[in-house]
């Protein structure tokens, strides 16, 4: 083996990892969320990120067996309400948030429960007696959410931008009652259900990427690495 087929091996080994790093990194960060809202006191458990996360696909289903398409609430602020028919807290909150997806019918901003029983048979039962049939829920058996991020307590709540990225949650318990809820609800739907992100710089990583993978198969094809002045400003200017 020759110094010269040494080198472009070792070059295309490194195009090929940077490349493949590059695209996990780059398709896992999402857009910058910008200056963090203030919060009132109510609200001060609410962690905003600083970026936005993409999701991974979710188990979830509603009470009847369908699963659920969250691309279907694209252009609203979704809010999932993590809880469990075991826990005290969550039965608490469950009256407020009925009326509270009441309040928002028709509006950009939908909560929705999701209950992580692993018996889903149980929950409109439970639900029917405590005269709570009303709330809006659906069902994780399997515990995907977990692969959000773990869960530490329950309830806890994610808020789903329009887009379908997490940009922040709420751990533990909330009276959605109180009178500073609903604006501060507002103020997120304002900023998130119609998210800005830098395209310009999901562009400039794409052509990163793109222009790796392409330096990658020429390194990989090529017996000499012959790279003339416009490839190489192409590959490495973006």
């Amino acid at each position: 083996m020759n110094f010269t087929f040494k080198v472009l091996v070792a070059a295309a080994v490194f195009a090929t990892s940077f490349a493949v790093g590059a695209q996990t990194i780059f398709s896992t960060n999402g857009y910058s969320t910008g200056e963090p809202l203030e919060k009132p006191m109510v609200m001060k458990p609410f962690v905003e990120f600083s970026k936005a996360r993409q999701l991974p696909a979710l188990r979830i289903f509603t009470l009847e067996g369908e699963k659920v398409d969250l691309s279907k609430y694209q252009g609203k602020l979704l809010i999932l309400n993590v809880w469990g028919t075991w826990c005290t807290p969550c039965i608490r909150e469950i009256p407020q948030l009925i009326d509270l997806q009441k309040q928002l019918t028709g509006s950009n901003i939908e909560i929705v429960g999701v209950a992580v029983d692993k018996s889903v048979a149980g929950i409109p039962k439970f639900l029917a007696k405590h005269k709570m049939s009303e709330f809006n829920t659906w069902s994780d058996p399997t515990e995907s959410m977990e692969d959000v991020m773990p869960l530490e307590v329950v309830p806890t709540n994610y808020i789903i931008d329009g887009a379908g990225n997490l940009v922040g949650y709420l751990p533990g318990y909330l009276p959605w009652d109180d009178k500073d809820v609903m604006p501060f609800l507002k103020k997120l739907a304002q900023k998130y259900a119609h998210p800005k992100t830098n395209s310009s710089v999901v562009c400039r990583n794409e052509m990163l990427f793109r222009h790796l993978r392409q330096l990658s198969y020429f390194c990989l094809n090529s017996k000499k690495l012959e790279l003339d002045g416009p490839t190489l400003k192409r590959v490495i200017d973006v």
